[in-house]
């Protein structure tokens, strides 16, 4: 009497079910951790826009502070420091797409939205207006409006 070994293998149709679970789990596995990542990475960006807002603050009123001679327009700030030729720190709001700047010496500081930010004259302090983006990549982002007045030490400092 023969036996026939039968054969131990998958057919196709169980090959196909289990291929495509195996993929719907991957698909479900991989969309997760996209998502977990765009969280993450939209969280640092505006932890450290953040952090980058309390250092600009600070740097911006040490030099209106320590000032000599200040020029103020509606998006320019020109600074002379004492013992300097000439305004050698400039900040500057520039326009762009999608969302403006605030530019030190032509380098990006902070996203802001340009229409609704300004520096301007308050008495004898200088009042500063940001409109503060949390990054320049949301287009449907509402701006935290940052206001704050500094007065130069320097009597004469300010030059309209």
């Amino acid at each position: 009497m023969l036996t026939v070994a039968k054969k131990r293998a998958f057919t196709i149709v169980e090959i196909l079910i289990a291929s495509s679970i195996l993929s719907f789990i991957l698909l479900v596995g991989i969309s997760i951790m996209a998502l977990i990542s765009t969280t993450l990475y939209d969280g640092q960006i505006e932890s450290g826009n953040r952090i980058s807002i309390t250092d600009n603050i600070y740097y911006i009123t040490r030099e209106i502070q320590s000032a000599e001679k200040i020029i103020v327009t509606d998006k320019t700030l020109k600074i002379k420091q004492f013992g300097s030729s000439d305004f050698s720190l400039e900040y500057t709001m520039t326009d762009g797409y999608p969302f403006g700047n605030l530019d030190f010496k032509g380098k990006k500081m902070l996203d802001l939205d340009y229409s609704k930010s300004k520096f301007s004259l308050n008495g004898k302090s200088i009042k500063i207006e940001l409109a503060i983006l949390k990054n320049n990549l949301d287009f449907k982002q509402q701006s935290q409006i940052v206001v704050f007045d500094v007065t130069p030490r320097s009597e004469g400092a300010l030059i309209e």
